[in-house]
């Protein structure tokens, strides 16, 4: 048999886009090499200006880029990554096998695949697989032992909130969430049970602060966790025995959707710029998602499903996902 190929996960500045990345890397079950890339300012350019180029690396990154001869295979995600890949591409003389994960904002022809969720504006392409929601790792993770014993001191049914933040054209609404909360509270309360609640590197500081004045004055066990602090998110995930996740985030609902457990969606409201931008491309462009992402079209996908404001199992099947996703990139890889 002759080696495996050199397949490059290039990862970014976002945990959601590095969680797609790996996942999908570990999915094919083959040596990678993940590649931590830093931009600098030339990032804002975009890929379309940007073309195959390596200008909008750091100086450090663009070094480590440039050590080693392009892999056989790059797998990538976030805008950012675009111009990078495409550069590795034509360094290779074509023979490199690109493969994207979410919206490149380029033709997706520059890819071998582009692997797309519904909120995005991609046009038809041979090149494009559409999915309902995103891969992901964070709830195929192992908890960690010392937070599954932490964890399981919390009475059961957990229940979990995943808050979220706000985005170009979506917030997270302040009383949506408190509601949410009491809600969970409620329950648990009749129940005996707990609630969890976690945020997000986007959650404002004054949300977070209200959410921890309302489970410090709960009369059932609460637990409030932070990005990079223990409890880990994973180890939640797989603590919960339901969860909740504000709709702002398409690779958080994901996590929820891959952990199977039953799950319900606390709407977000439309930003300033929503309001002003979303009634304008509606006019316009009737029945296409808003460019950069339009969330609306993956909330009507996730309700074909079953994901609403009601907790309930999502009616899809993970491993029927999984294999549609390899059923694509295995041979593009086998090929390399």
């Amino acid at each position: 048999m002759g080696a495996p190929p050199r397949i490059w996960a290039l990862l970014g500045a976002h945990a959601g886009d590095n969680n797609q990345v790996i996942a999908l890397a570990e999915a094919l079950q083959l040596p990678f090499e993940a590649k931590q890339l830093e931009y600098n300012q030339l990032r804002h350019l975009g890929p379309r200006l940007l073309g195959p180029s390596l200008l909008s690396l750091t100086r450090s990154s663009r070094r480590e880029i440039l050590a080693e001869p392009p892999p056989d295979v790059t797998i990538s995600s976030g805008h950012r990554s675009v111009a990078v890949a495409r550069a590795l591409h034509r360094r290779s003389g074509g023979r490199m096998h690109p493969i994207h994960v979410g919206f490149p904002r380029v033709s997706p022809r520059h890819f071998d695949l582009v692997i797309a969720t519904p909120q995005y504006p991609i046009a038809d392409h041979p090149n494009v697989l559409r999915v309902i929601y995103a891969l992901t790792r964070a709830a195929t993770s192992s908890p960690d032992s010392a937070d599954a014993a932490q964890l399981a001191k919390l009475p059961q049914p957990r229940a979990l909130l995943i808050v979220g933040g706000p985005s170009l054209y979506w917030k997270v609404e302040r009383a949506r969430t408190l509601s949410a909360i009491a809600a969970m509270l409620d329950e648990a309360r009749q129940k005996k049970g707990s609630v969890l609640v976690t945020t997000s590197p986007r959650t404002p500081r004054k949300l977070r602060n209200d959410i921890a004045r309302a489970l410090k004055a709960a009369d059932v066990p609460t637990l409030l966790a932070e990005p990079n602090r223990r409890p880990s998110y994973p180890s939640l995930l797989a603590a919960a025995d339901s969860i909740r996740i504000t709709a702002d985030s398409v690779a958080m609902i994901s996590d929820a959707i891959w952990s199977g457990k039953p799950i319900a969606l606390v709407p977000v409201g439309k930003s300033l710029l929503g309001s002003l931008i979303t009634p304008v491309m509606d006019l316009f462009y009737r029945g296409r998602p808003i460019y950069p992402q339009d969330l609306r079209g993956f909330w009507r996908a996730l309700e074909n499903v079953g994901v609403t404001q009601q907790v309930a199992t999502p009616e899809v099947s993970t491993s029927d996902e999984l294999r549609t996703i390899l059923e694509r990139v295995s041979p593009i890889v086998g090929s390399s």
